[in-house]
């Protein structure tokens, strides 16, 4: 009978074991990699969990103190006995209808109430007056109510109180205790807060001194004093963000603005969105994790509930940007722990198999090989260094030259081997040398690499280079080198500054083709200009929204140009065809330049040049907040210059009448600030609204 023969793995017993022994080394080498690169993780974790504990506690005891504050202020005015004991002897004349009221404890209370509100910011000092006969409601306020919750007395411009004051205040009467109302937002869109604290009946007064006599009242303004507290403190170089929650029923309430714009308590989403941090941080306070923030974005998460109001503070941070060093390490850890496994795994099985002298000879082998690849790895290094047109160096800590390229030593009109070991100044120059020796000197104290843009004569040519200053932490026996990169970037700013002049000899001629055009609105651009640029820095703008804003200020009107110019000459009132053709100027303009690359938002802001704050501006009939501020100061500007130029069918305003006109629209059709400035800069500046001289403005 014939026996069917084993299979090579049986018939070599020490391959099967050898095999068997590589699987198991590979197996718990895997699992121990795993092991530790988990660990790597929830270590990392609990880093990030350690950085936003100091933040959120940090900010939450700003914020408690900040109530505390407000409640030990109110608390000490309604602890005064003089207070207690005239709104008790008011509130008892007031339930028997006594004729006189007592109006020198009235006045006393009044002075009391309006010193304690200065004294304690509850009187906006800062808001600007309008010369104007309107009724004006401030963010602050501090008033006395008695038991019916009818105010006694109350600070000038007291904000308006809403249910959810008279809840709180209602709330202190009944229980004897401070209280805190929901932050809102008034009828002005501002995020107000209210702290209400009983005032009891002044001992020896009333027959139950416990029974309060009514209420100390303050309103505060929430945006700038609660709200900002959040951004105070340490931060992070991650995109993060700090916010205040509070759970209404089934929702819960975005207290904070949000990153995209949208204004306090305007935001709130359901209960029902359990991955959601807000709804995590609510639900689960102290819970530390990676969570989805409003915007869809997956974010590390830390919050802490708050003991003086029913809040919650969450911290957040970027879960992709905080991780992302983290990641990338775990990433390499894990693949030069699978090669490391995989060479001990391989050196194992050869050593075993083999024997010493196989062994030795194998590593030979590996010398050799890894020998050839070093050789070709440097060729292929001097291949791609020597044929760029960048200068590259490699310097010691005594600043000599370890390594250089091709294109270095031709720059600087010598040949390699005479450059290498010699310092920097004499292979380029002590000018040079002297030149570079900031960013070196920057480069080695921050351990960082420094970028700089510097003006470079090497081998007789002068020209602009970006410097790269690299710190390396080790090559070869050479510690903390330094890899200097030098790139020719003179045809680049040629270029950028023919592209600069081009555009503006492509502004002022598309100015000068619309002066032409419609010589009633001649140095209109220039005004507008003027006034803008004017209004802009009052507001301190920014170097880069100034430019945006004057070019579309000068660009402004270059849709006029297709409008007839027997419309825009018309000395009688034009009709609605003609008006309508004339409203098309924007949209032409738009037309007309929406090719150009501009830098900056200036099609945005020229589309915004008629829009009013009421939606009856055009051509898109924008509304409030949808305008960007450099289009309400366009806006504002354009009217004014229309206002104070002459037309062919009347004559222009003086600076005074156009003010006091966009005064009359403040908050309807134009913003409260912008005029605001553009009154202040009549009053105290007129010289930065002087207009051309040469223009008849009778």
């Amino acid at each position: 009978m014939n026996m069917p023969r084993p299979s090579g793995s049986f018939r070599n017993p020490s391959l099967a074991a050898g095999i068997i022994v590589l699987l198991f080394i590979i197996g718990l080498g895997a699992y121990l990699i795993n092991l530790y690169i988990s660990r790597e993780r929830v270590r990392d974790l609990q880093q990030w969990e350690s950085r936003l504990a100091l933040v959120v506690d940090s900010r939450a005891d700003t914020i408690e103190r900040w109530i505390d504050q407000r409640f030990g202020e109110l608390q000490e005015l309604a602890g005064n006995a003089s207070l207690q004991l005239y709104l008790w002897q008011i509130t008892q004349a007031q339930e028997h209808r006594a004729v006189d009221t007592e109006p020198a404890q009235l006045s006393y209370l009044r002075n009391l109430i309006m010193s304690e509100a200065e004294r304690d910011g509850y009187s906006d000092m800062n808001v600007p007056r309008i010369p104007a006969d309107l009724p004006q409601r401030q963010s602050s306020g501090l008033a006395l109510l008695d038991k019916g919750l009818q105010p006694v007395v109350a600070t000038p411009g007291m904000p308006e109180i809403g249910r959810d004051e008279r809840e709180s205040a209602a709330a202190a009467l009944s229980s004897g205790q401070p209280r805190i109302s929901e932050l809102r937002l008034d009828s002005q869109g501002r995020a107000v807060i209210a702290f209400a604290v009983p005032v009891a009946a002044v001992l020896g007064a009333a027959t139950d001194h416990a029974t309060p006599v009514g209420v100390v009242l303050g309103v505060r303004n929430a945006d700038t004093e609660l709200l900002s507290l959040l951004q105070q403190g340490a931060s992070f170089a991650e995109d993060s963000e700090a916010l205040l929650l509070e759970q209404r029923g089934n929702m819960v309430v975005y207290l904070s603005p949000g990153r995209d714009g949208s204004r306090p308590t305007r935001r709130s989403l359901s209960m029902d969105r359990t991955s959601l941090g807000g709804v995590r941080a609510v639900t689960a306070s102290g819970e530390f994790g990676v969570f989805t923030s409003y915007r869809g974005v997956q974010v590390l998460q830390l919050s802490r509930r708050l003991e003086s109001a029913p809040w919650v503070l969450a911290q957040q941070v970027d879960a992709g940007q905080a991780m992302q060093e983290s990641n990338e390490r775990r990433h390499f850890l894990g693949i030069a722990l699978s090669l490391l496994l995989m060479c001990v795994a391989a050196i194992s099985v050869a050593a075993w198999r083999h024997g010493s002298s196989v062994r030795a000879q194998h590593q030979a082998h590996e010398l050799r090989v890894k020998a050839l690849k070093l050789q070709k790895q440097t060729e292929l290094l001097h291949a791609v260094t020597d044929n760029i047109d960048t200068l590259t160096l490699l310097l010691s800590q005594d600043e000599r030259i370890l390594f250089v390229n091709q294109t270095t030593a031709r720059a600087a009109g010598a040949v390699l081997p005479e450059l290498i070991n010699n310092p920097l100044a004499a292979a380029l120059g002590t000018a040079v040398s002297s030149e570079l020796q900031p960013g070196i000197q920057a480069a080695r104290q921050s351990d960082d690499a420094v970028w700089r843009i510097d003006r470079l004569a090497i081998g007789g040519r002068d020209r602009s280079y970006r410097a790269g200053f690299i710190p390396v932490d080790r090559i070869g026996q050479h510690e903390r080198p330094l890899l200097l990169v030098l790139t020719d970037i003179t045809p680049l700013q040629q270029a950028q500054q023919r592209h600069s002049s081009l555009m503006k000899n492509l502004v002022a001629t598309l100015v000068r083709a619309v002066d032409l055009h419609d010589p009633w609105s001649a140095h209109h651009s220039q005004r507008m200009v003027q006034v803008a640029n004017a209004i802009g820095r009052e507001l301190r703008l920014g170097r880069q929204e100034r430019q945006t804003l004057e070019l579309s200020a000068t660009l402004a009107n270059i849709g006029k140009i297709m409008v007839p110019r027997d419309i825009l000459v018309k000395t009688e009132p034009l009709t609605a065809a003609e008006l309508e053709v004339l409203q098309q100027h924007v949209q032409h303009g738009l037309d007309l330049l929406g090719k150009l690359d501009f830098e900056g938002p200036v099609l945005e802001t020229i589309a915004q040049k008629q829009e009013l704050l009421d939606g009856s501006g055009y051509p898109l009939g924008l509304h409030g907040d949808e305008m960007t501020l450099a289009g309400r100061i366009l806006s504002v500007a354009n009217v004014y210059v229309a206002m104070i130029s002459p037309r062919a069918y009347r004559h222009g305003m003086s600076t005074e009448q156009a003010v006091s006109e966009l005064m009359t629209g403040a908050d309807t059709l134009y913003d409260r600030r912008v005029v605001a400035t553009l009154f202040h800069i009549a009053e105290n500046r007129k010289e930065w609204l002087e207009s051309d001289p040469a223009v008849d403005r009778t």
